[in-house]
């Protein structure tokens, strides 16, 4: 670890030190983040909420491919980031009938 001597300084040049120091903690905090909610792992039910959709017709489309599951022991989970993926964007009308979850 590097030694400061704090007598030399004046006010400006320590608090510019501890911003730099706070910017590379931070930024290193922030890309951590990032990549685990890249991993977040979902369960059935989060899955379906997330989905606006019943537990059968999540287990259907796990079925048929299309989302993809993942078993650890006898518990099924879904990664967020694939389930986001696997949305595929269709044309509505334009007054939006229909059901909203």
């Amino acid at each position: 670890m590097k030694e400061l001597l704090f007598t030399s300084l004046q006010t400006e040049d320590i608090k510019a030190i501890f911003e730099e120091v706070l910017k590379e903690h931070v930024s290193e905090l922030v890309s951590s983040k990032h990549e685990s909610i890249d991993n977040l792992l979902l369960t059935r039910k989060e899955t379906a909420k997330l989905l606006c959709i019943s537990l059968p017709t999540l287990n259907e489309w796990t079925k048929t491919g299309i989302i993809k599951a993942h078993r650890i022991g006898n518990r099924v989970l879904y990664k967020e980031k694939e389930v986001i993926e696997a949305l595929v964007e269709v044309q509505t009308l334009k007054n939006g009938r229909g059901l909203s979850c």
